[in-house]
């Protein structure tokens, strides 16, 4: 309702400086079709008419920028500076009311360049200025942008590389974790990753089980989120999926790196766990490790238990990959 007022109240307006227009073109058609009045009627009636052309167009730029601070500032000194010149050339004009040749003249002048001063400098002169500022603000924002990603870049070939050499080439628990943390932080820094407490969503959740499994089991988790939803039923079964899969493949696979895909795209969340590790059979439920009832309690039956699918490829030797695909609704 105050959206549908708000449009009729411009929309009046705006007739209202149609209209001011036709007045002013009457107006000057009587001027010099007409015996010219004393000087106060015909300043009265210029100021009238031009007050109904001007007044109109600077109440709709002033709701325009009422939230806008600097835009507002400009039109209200643009607005002041057009009356100060207008009621200038009315005092004049009244000062030389007995002279009839120069007064209408200059009572006629000083409203008129007043109020194309008002109309002009009230409404493109804000906008001018918004144009300005924002083109400015976007120069800015594309430098500071060029400037991060060739940091990000250099930080991406030297530091994050190293880190990831020191937790190859170490076997001490607090070096790995302290080589950890840190490459997790300058990654959320270098890609925006959400910040860590965020539980709201299954990127931050499945980000949160892989770190958890990277401090536990001293492996590596090579983790890719595309996109995210609400961590609703469905995402949280897929999401306890993937931490199993993980879990086992840190546990049995006997490697120091696993990855791991979680995609949102449509309506359907994708995820892949994959290692290159001794692998297993997974028909089998009672192998060395007990990974096939694992897998078969953990994994396949509470992703089918939300309506979705899941898919284990493994073989001895030849490492495992774990896939899953669930339907899911008001995907973000």
């Amino acid at each position: 309702m105050r959206s549908l007022a708000g449009d009729r109240r411009m929309t009046v307006l705006m007739v209202l400086g149609g209209v001011g227009l036709v007045f002013v073109a009457g107006l000057f058609w009587l001027i010099n079709n007409t015996r010219p009045p004393a000087p106060p009627v015909m300043a009265a009636a210029m100021l009238l008419v031009t007050t109904l052309v001007v007044a109109p167009w600077i109440i709709l730029a002033g709701r325009r920028f009422a939230g806008d601070p600097e835009p507002a500032r400009v039109l209200r000194r643009t607005v002041v500076v057009a009356s100060g010149f207008s009621l200038a050339g009315l005092i004049l004009g009244m000062l030389l009311v007995r002279d009839h040749d120069n007064a209408p003249a200059v009572i006629g002048v000083s409203i008129i360049v007043g109020g194309a001063v008002a109309l002009v400098g009230g409404v493109l002169i804000p906008w001018i200025f918004v144009l300005v500022r924002t083109v400015t603000r976007e120069r800015a924002a594309r430098v500071l942008a060029e400037e991060r990603t060739a940091v990000a870049t250099h930080l991406h070939d030297s530091v994050l590389q190293s880190l990831i050499l020191i937790q190859k080439q170490t076997a001490e628990p607090r070096v790995l974790r302290l080589a950890r943390g840190t490459e997790r932080e300058l990654r959320a820094w270098l890609y925006g990753a959400a910040p860590q407490g965020r539980q709201a969503d299954l990127a931050a959740v499945v980000t949160a089980a892989a770190e958890e499994i990277e401090d536990l089991f001293m492996v590596r988790v090579e983790l890719i989120t595309a996109g995210t939803c609400p961590l609703d039923d469905r995402a949280g079964a897929v999401a306890g999926a993937v931490r199993e899969a993980l879990t086992n493949a840190a546990k049995h696979a006997r490697v120091s790196t696993v990855s791991a895909l979680v995609e949102v795209a449509g309506a359907e969340l994708y995820a892949l766990v994959r290692d290159s590790g001794r692998g297993f059979d997974p028909s089998a439920h009672n192998g060395g490790h007990n990974a096939g009832r694992g897998i078969a309690d953990s994994i396949i039956g509470r992703v089918r238990q939300h309506g979705g699918s899941a898919t284990i490829r493994s073989a001895a030797g030849s490492g495992t990959l774990v896939e899953i695909r669930m339907p899911l609704t008001g995907a973000a």
